[in-house]
């Protein structure tokens, strides 16, 4: 039996919070120019509850958990080439009662394929995509909460489970 998705982030620490944010503006901002906007955005009250944290700005609650209707919380922190990519927290059923995300947010835009602008905003989302996936790995690499640890850490579980 899986274990049920949790319904709220109790279990979410703030220093989880603060390390994918560093690691996820690091590879955002490769030359440190963090524009203000977003370091304002990361001026959290030392001893601040993460749970708090989340339910106030600058995150936003962006969605609900198709199986719970658990909230999902955003904080917009962009990249060099666009201010809308977003890091997203989720519950989740695994170890950790979270999964850590980034949203592109740029596959709510559509543009007439006729458009003279359709080749860059291709090539702006496949920079974002490149960026969202290596954010991801160095998180997985970190041993924070991803998709794909959860994945796979789950194949791992039922392959023991079934004598594989």
């Amino acid at each position: 039996m899986e274990p049920a998705e949790p319904t709220d982030l109790q279990h979410l620490r703030v220093d989880v919070l603060r390390e994918a944010v560093r690691t996820y503006v690091d590879l955002a901002y490769p030359g440190g120019e963090v524009p203000d906007v977003v370091r304002r955005r990361l001026d959290w009250p030392a001893g601040t509850d993460a749970e708090l944290l989340l339910t106030h700005p600058p995150f936003e609650r962006t969605g609900k958990s198709k199986t719970t209707g658990s909230s999902i919380y955003s904080l917009r922190l962009g990249n060099t080439r666009y201010p809308h990519m977003k890091l997203q927290v989720q519950p989740w059923p695994n170890d950790a009662g979270f999964l850590l995300s980034v949203n592109t947010h740029d596959q709510v835009l559509s543009l007439e394929p006729s458009t003279a602008d359709l080749p860059a905003f291709r090539e702006l989302q496949d920079f974002n995509q490149k960026l969202k996936e290596e954010i991801e790995q160095a998180w997985d690499v970190s041993g924070l909460p991803t998709f794909l640890r959860y994945l796979r850490e789950y194949i791992e579980q039922r392959g023991a489970g079934e004598g594989f």
